[in-house]
């Protein structure tokens, strides 16, 4: 019953902390517009949130090992409520930066404690539990971006201080669920996290890229901010049944054959972005959603193997914010030139980096 309650607080706990990812996403053009800041800029909001969510991982690995995987899981969502709470109140571009470099560090300090808290407590069902970790990213990113519609009724800093407040009595419950998944862990690294990492990194920057910057590409080609952001959350909402599709994980042989196949499948279809067509935008963004989530649980589950999983998935997530966090600003930087151009850079760069799954030993 206590490993029961402990998964939904944490799983309640991702939803929330998803949402804090992608918030801001539809507030970018708003964004620019109020600090007179170009385009091309904006892209260094969700890349400093990577930044700061990348270059935490690992030490946030190393953290859990001393203080316990709720704890720390507790201070990183408590850290992302908070520097949300301040966003709002930001009177230049420069403390927005400021403010989600922070927010990252927060996220690094949830994202791999939370998950091995799940994998810890339910051992035999591992790629299910992580499965439905990641459908609850994808139901809190989807409710993060379609919170761009308040944006247009309250304003984003109201919207925002808002949805802040939510993460606040939710990371004091993660705090308070220590129980028995405080024991210390010898501090090794995993040889196939590494390649795992560096090989799903281009499928994780793409759908990074494209979840916080499809608004802005969209309203740049004259959408509507509102379509625009629904547009977006549909992709982001379809990762959910990617992630609920996890037993297929428990089940299958070959989970890199798996990855593979999902990575080409989640990409292909975004060369008709472009185009602007509805159905077109739907069908790929729901497509890349759901293969994206479910390739990511299998490589989270392949990972998890380790006698440290905490700092095993921190590894390969750390991996992959390193290398694909620059698709973003990639994306933006390439957009002013060519609207097609972002589109094929992430298929070929997600496609490219997948052939390091060979190096990786299957048991």
């Amino acid at each position: 019953m206590r490993r029961t309650i402990t998964a939904a607080v944490i799983i309640l706990a991702r939803v929330i902390y998803s949402a804090y990812w992608f918030y801001l996403a539809p507030a970018l053009p708003i964004i620019g517009t109020e600090f007179r800041i170009s385009r091309a800029l904006l892209g260094l909001v969700p890349f400093m949130f990577i930044v700061g969510a990348a270059s935490f991982q690992i030490p946030a690995g190393i953290i859990a090992s001393h203080l316990g995987n709720a704890r720390t899981a507790g201070i990183g969502l408590l850290t992302m409520a908070v520097t949300g709470l301040l966003v709002p109140f930001s009177v230049n571009f420069y403390e927005v930066l400021i403010l989600r470099l922070i927010a990252g560090v927060g996220a690094a300090l949830f994202f791999s404690t939370g998950a091995a808290i799940l994998s810890t407590a339910y051992p035999e069902r591992v790629g299910t539990l992580l499965g439905i970790y990641n459908a609850a990213f994808g139901l809190g990113s989807g409710i993060g971006l379609a919170w761009g519609v308040t944006y247009t009724l309250l304003g984003w800093r109201l919207s925002t201080l808002l949805l802040s407040i939510v993460g606040i009595p939710v990371a004091l419950v993660v705090l308070l669920i220590q129980g028995g998944y405080m024991r210390r862990l010898r501090i090794s690294f995993s040889r196939d996290a590494i390649m795992i990492g560096v090989a799903t990194s281009g499928f994780w920057g793409a759908y990074y890229a494209a979840g916080s910057l499809l608004p802005t590409y969209a309203v740049s080609r004259g959408l509507p901010l509102y379509t625009s952001s629904l547009l977006t959350s549909i992709m982001l909402f379809s990762s959910i049944f990617g992630g609920l599709s996890g037993r297929i994980i428990d089940v299958i042989k070959s989970r890199v054959l798996l990855i593979v196949v999902l990575t080409i499948v989640g990409t292909v279809p975004l060369i008709s972005i472009p185009t602007l067509n509805i159905i077109a935008i739907i069908i790929a963004g729901g497509l890349m959603g759901f293969t994206n989530e479910l390739a990511l649980t299998a490589a989270y589950t392949l990972a998890a193997r380790h006698e440290n999983p905490a700092l095993s998935l921190a590894t390969l997530n750390a991996l992959n914010m390193i290398i694909g966090m620059w698709l973003s600003v990639i994306f933006t930087e390439t957009m002013v030139i060519s609207y097609s151009l972002p589109w094929i850079l992430m298929i070929i760069i997600s496609l490219a980096l997948l052939p390091l799954l060979k190096l990786v030993r299957v048991t």
